[in-house]
This record gives C-alpha cells, structure tokens and sequence, in this order.
C-alpha cells in the first residue's frame, strides 16, 4: 500500500510501506519536487522503458541507455490528460525494425493501459 500526506503548501510525501523511499510532490513554485501530473508522466516512462528492458532481456539484447521524454499536455473539462508527447531515444547500433519493435512493446505497458483510450499519442523514435 502507498500512503500519501499533505503537507503545507499543496505539498506531498507519498511513501511505499514497508519501504525507506518517498515521492514528493509540490504545486506552488518555487519547487524542486514534480507535480502530481508529472508523476504521472514519470510513472508513464518507467514503465514504457521497463517493458522495454524486459523485452529486450527475453531476446537477448542491450538496450542500456535508451531513452524517454514524456510531455503531458492537459486540458479539458474537468482538466485532464488530454496528449502525451513520447520521444524514445535507442541506441544507434539497433536497426529501424528493432527500434519499432521496442517501441510496440513500450506501449502494452499497464500505465498505458489504464490511461483513458481518448488520450492523444505523438511518438517520435531516434
């Protein structure tokens, strides 16, 4: 279970029991700490690159060092994720159909499945 304290400020300190680790919040500049709608689109690339390491540790090869920028746009009413923009960045040694592959895979992760299915998707692969 995660439990999650507000604190002052629109500030949050979520903490997974049993575990010494936290995520912070804040909303309010000025702040080092992400905003709850940049978790999200953190806990979007984890993902997408964790399903990545995966797939490419079944087949047998590296893909240290690849890459994921995640920019969520919101909007609508109420506000909402309404497009991600995703910029995957692979190693120059993995061929176009590797790249494409991979970046198949990224998106079967349960992140991106629980997304609503009206979120927009612009995909850029390096």
């Amino acid at each position: 279970m995660i439990t999650t304290t507000l604190g002052e400020n629109l500030q949050t300190v979520s903490v997974l029991d049993g575990k010494n680790g936290t995520v912070r919040t804040a909303y309010f500049d000025p702040r080092e700490d992400m905003q709850p709608g940049e978790v999200l689109a953190s806990a979007l690339g984890a993902c997408m690159l964790t399903m990545i390491g995966y797939a490419a540790q079944k087949r047998g090869e590296d893909v240290t060092g690849t890459t994921l920028s995640v920019a969520p746009q919101f909007g609508g009413t109420p506000r909402r994720v309404v497009s991600v923009e995703l910029v995957f960045t692979f190693k120059d040694n993995l061929s176009g159909e590797q790249k494409n592959f991979y970046t198949h895979i990224a998106q079967t992760c349960p992140v991106h499945n629980s997304l609503r299915e009206d979120v927009e998707y612009k995909i850029t692969v390096k």
